[in-house]
C-alpha cells in the first residue's frame, strides 16, 4: 500500500509473538518502522468508530526482528458495518491499550486475530506471496524440516488465512507446501548421504521422514535412484 494512502499515525507498538512483548513507539523508532513497512509495501489500515483519538500503528515483528507487516488503525465517526470483524477486534485492541497497564497477553491476542480478520478480508484474486512473506515461509520451514509443521503454522507467520496462503504459495513456488518440504527434505538427505558413517535410517530421520521406507520412496521418485545406490555412485564419481 502506498504511503499517500495510509494516514500517518504519532504513537505505535511493536509485536513480538516470540518473546511475547509489546513494545511501545513513537518518535525516531515509530518513524523508522514506518518506513521500513512502507519500503516492503507491507502497510495496511483499519478503520473502526470512535470519536476521539489518532491513527496508530500496530506493527508486527519477523523472526530475524525488525517489523515485517503493520496495520495504522484508524478511527472514524459514524457507522462502521457491525459485521466487520477486523474494525471490531481493532476497536478492542485500543481500548486495551487505553488501560493503566495495558494486559500484554491479551493485547497478543487481539493484535494477532486483527492481523488474520486483516487478510481475510482482502480481494480474493489469487496473488504470490510479498518478499518478505515468501522469505518468512522459507525461513520458518527450513528450520522445522526435521520435527515437521502444518500449513497452518506457516499462514500463520505470513499472517494468512490458511486457504489463500496456499493458493499464494503454489503461485509463488510452482508447488504445493508439501511437494516443497518434500523436496527440501531430500536435497538436505543428499548433503547428509556425503558423510557414509551415517545410517540411511539417521539420515532419514534427521530430514524428518518417519520411516525409512518411506524417505527411500520419496527419494527414489525425485532422484530417480534408492538413496543406497545415489550414496554409492556419488561417492565413486567424488573419489
Amino acid at each position: 500500500m502506498s504511503p499517500t494512502t495510509v494516514p500517518h499515525p504519532a504513537s505505535g507498538i511493536l509485536i513480538d509473538r516470540t518473546q511475547e512483548t509489546v513494545t511501545a513507539q513513537s518518535g525516531f523508532a515509530l518513524e523508522h518502522t514506518l518506513d521500513v513497512l512502507w519500503s516492503r509495501y507491507s502497510l495496511g489500515s483499519v478503520e473502526y468508530g470512535a470519536s476521539v483519538g489518532g491513527p496508530r500503528l500496530v506493527a508486527y515483528q519477523g523472526v530475524e526482528g525488525g517489523a515485517e507487516f503493520g496495520l495504522v488503525l484508524r478511527p472514524v465517526e459514524g457507522h462502521i458495518e457491525a459485521t466487520a470483524i477486523a474494525s471490531q477486534l481493532a476497536s478492542i485492541l485500543v481500548r486495551l491499550l487505553e488501560q493503566h497497564p495495558s494486559p500484554t497477553k491479551a493485547v497478543i491476542e487481539v493484535a494477532l486475530a486483527l492481523r488474520l480478520a486483516y487478510s481475510d478480508r482482502q480481494p480474493s484474486t489469487t496473488r504470490k506471496l510479498a518478499e518478505w512473506q515468501r522469505q518468512q515461509a522459507m525461513a520458518f520451514m527450513n528450520e522445522r524440516l526435521a520435527d515437521g509443521f502444518t500449513t497452518a503454522d506457516v499462514a500463520a507467520q505470513c499472517g494468512m488465512a490458511v486457504g489463500r496462503f496456499s493458493a499464494a504459495f503454489r503461485m509463488t513456488f510452482g508447488v504445493s507446501i508439501r511437494q516443497w518440504a518434500i523436496q527440501r527434505r531430500i536435497e538436505l538427505a543428499q548433503a547428509m548421504l556425503s558423510n557414509a558413517t551415517l545410517s540411511l535410517g539417521t539420515v532419514a530421520v534427521a530430514c524428518g521422514f518417519t520411516e525409512q521406507c518411506h524417505f527411500t520412496r520419496q527419494f527414489s521418485r525425485l532422484v530417480g535412484v534408492p538413496p543406497g545406490a545415489w550414496r554409492r555412485r556419488n561417492h565413486v564419481l567424488t573419489a
